[in-house]
This record gives structure tokens, sequence and C-alpha cells, in this order.
């Protein structure tokens, strides 16, 4: 059965992209990325850029999981520094793969799909790799940084489904920034080491502390509750926008194709949303016995969510109704009632549920983009290099 249908491939080929909120910094490094453009040879198809960006922060994910498999160790230096310079590859080449797509007239839906689908499942990756350098811990604080970070990432491209506009900052901070401030954080700590992160700086405060931090206040917690308030602000924002401005009713009419919109949609599809993050929630904050079962749920949840991120992209971008896969859902369901219940080793229940998330993952991704392709009649890895 096809992912898209012939209305859904129809939409898709007259998608066009709007964008907005760049900052000083992006227009700074436009010449920058200009430039590096140029450089490369006509044959490199765009889609080619974005993969070998995310191959480099997959090959950080998985040296950062040998060397600090509980988010505790202390790694060799350069696990940290390798961190920061996939991140930074992949910003570079995240902002020339569109360029390079219009250097060399392959401009498709397919590269605007492939660069966001890719987007999502990075997220996941990046997340990981900042567990890594300030040495988190399988605690509610790794738990508070993820959902900060993939929360209000997830609600801009629900905001871009009911508005028709890719908010990428607010003209001061953006996109760009939060990955520099990231990358920064996995250079300083390879310079530092992780231990700096673990500063208790509660004899600094006067004031009691709250719970959870009234056993001492550390460095790494006073990071990620400024990530926390910086997700919060968005958030609003993202809420002021379409349920108290509504976007959706200022929206042109042939950018709204067959999609659900209006302020109850809206309502319905951030319930859907909430219930994957939710549940994302619980089953990480299971006591699960093993290193490996916690990281194969961890990991498991981190496919998952560039799964129902990657199909609420391709709802918008194909102009059709959204609804989230109900599938993963249910395999989120029976992982926490598995292990309530003790029904099964939690290290089967664990790896089979990432194991599900990993192929149904490859098979949604792998299958829309052969429809788009034949579609399209084009190819996904490789152009037509221009000959003038």
């Amino acid at each position: 059965m096809p992912f898209l249908s012939a209305r859904g491939l129809s939409g898709l080929k007259n998608y066009k992209y709007q964008s907005a909120g760049y900052t000083l910094l992006d227009d700074i490094h436009q010449p920058f990325w200009n430039w590096i453009t140029e450089q490369l040879p006509l044959w490199l198809a765009p889609n080619l850029i974005t993969l070998i960006g995310t191959f480099g922060l997959i090959l950080a994910y998985f040296v950062s999981l040998y060397h600090v498999p509980t988010f505790t160790e202390v790694a060799p230096w350069w696990v940290y520094f390798l961190n920061g310079f996939a991140g930074l590859v992949y910003l570079h080449l995240d902002c020339i793969d569109g360029k390079q797509a219009r250097r060399t007239k392959s401009s498709s839906p397919l590269g605007q799909l492939f660069d966001h689908g890719c987007d999502a499942l990075t997220v996941h990756l990046a997340v990981t790799t900042i567990g890594t350098s300030i040495a988190v811990g399988f605690t509610p604080w790794c738990i508070l940084g993820v959902m900060t970070i993939m929360g209000p990432w997830m609600l801009a491209h629900w905001e871009e489904y009911h508005s028709g506009i890719m908010l990428y900052g607010n003209g001061y901070w953006g996109v760009t920034e939060a990955n520099y401030l990231m990358i920064a954080l996995h250079f300083f700590t390879a310079a530092v080491g992780p231990g700096f992160w673990g500063i208790n700086i509660t004899q600094w405060i006067k004031a009691p502390l709250p719970w959870p931090i009234q056993d001492g206040l550390l460095l790494k917690h006073v990071l990620l509750l400024s990530v926390f308030c910086c997700g919060v602000q968005q958030f609003s924002g993202q809420m002021w926008r379409i349920f108290a401005k509504g976007m959706s009713g200022m929206m042109p009419e042939e950018e709204r194709g067959h999609k659900q919109l209006g302020r109850a949609q809206a309502l319905s599809h951030l319930a859907q949303l909430g219930l994957t993050l939710l549940l994302g929630i619980l089953v990480m904050a299971e006591p699960w016995p093993t290193v490996s079962a916690w990281r194969a749920v961890y990991g498991g949840f981190g496919v998952l969510y560039a799964l129902q991120a990657s199909k609420l992209i391709m709802d918008h971008m194909a102009k059709e109704p959204f609804e989230i896969f109900w599938m993963p859902i249910l395999a989120l369901v029976m992982l926490l009632a598995f292990s309530r219940a003790a029904i099964v080793s939690s290290e089967i229940s664990a790896w089979t549920f990432a194991g599900l998330m990993v192929a149904f993952y490859l098979h949604y991704v792998t299958s829309a983009i052969s429809e788009i392709c034949a579609f399209l009649g084009i190819k996904c890895l490789t152009i037509k290099p221009r000959t003038d």
C-alpha cells in the first residue's frame, strides 16, 4: 500500500517553501555558504550533501555510545571534539544543499522533504551528543533535556503545517545560533573535560532550592534549565501565533490543499504529537535494569520521533490531512505495559521495540522516496550534471 495518494503527490509537486525569521548570523554566513557551493562539482546531488552531513552525526553518535554508554563516563578528548566537528559540518552542509540544488537546477520537493527528514533524525543524534558532553546520566534531567529540544522542534513543523511558514528564529536568535552554541559546548568539553559541568554551585545560592535540585545545583542543571526556559518561550510563541492570532486563516488558498486547518484541527494535531512525547517520557522514565535496555528504548524513541515528525512534514508538503502513525503509539503502550507487568524480559522488549521502530522508519522513508522519485521522474542521490 503506497504512503502517498495521487492527490498527495500532486500537492507535493506544487509545494512552495516559505521561511522566515533569519538572523544577522545567517546573513553574515551567506557569502561563505555561496563560496563553498561554488567549489562543489556539478555532479554532486544536493540530497547526497545532506546525507553526508547526517552520516557524520551518526558516526559521532555511535562513537559516543561506545565510550559513554551511560552518559556518565569520561571519554577521550577527541570524542567530544568529534561531536563538535560533526555538528559543525552538518550545520554548513545543511545550509548549502539547497544552494547546490538551485545551482544545478535540480530543485524539487523531494529535496526539501529529504532535508527536513534528515533534520528530524538528527535531533535525537544531537541531543544524545549533548548528554555525552555534559555527563547528564540516566536521570530526569536527561529526559528534560531531550523533551526541551524535541518538543519545540516538532511543534515548529506543526506550526508550519498550520501557517505555511517555517520560522528559523526571531531575527536575533535562531537555528544557526543554537547550533553554534551546541558546537561550542562540545569543543569546550574537549578542552576542559566533562567534569566541569558537574561543578556544584549550591553554595553560591542563599535561597532554598526546590525539588529536584534541593540536593545540589550543578552547572549542567543550570544549562538544561536555561534551555528549558528557551523552549517554553518558543512554545508560547507557537501557541499564540496559531491559537490567538489564527494564522491558519491567513494561509493563501493555493497552499491549503486538503489540509485540516483551523483552531480545532490544530488542537487535535497538537494532542496527537503531545501523546507521542508523553509516552516517550514515560517509557524513558521506567527503571530499565540494564544499560543496554535503556539505550535501546532511548534510541528507539529517537527513531519513532523522527518517523512521526517526517509524517507531519510529508503531510504539510503534500497538503494532506495529518494524523500520526498509530502503530508506534501502540508499540510504546505495549512497551510500557511489558515493563510494568514484567511480562517478558526488559532486554527483549526494549530491543524488540527498537528493532520495530528502525524497520518501520526505514520502510516508510524508502517507500516514500521511491514513490516521489517515480512520480517526479528523478533520482534521489544522483542528478544529471549541467553542461552549460
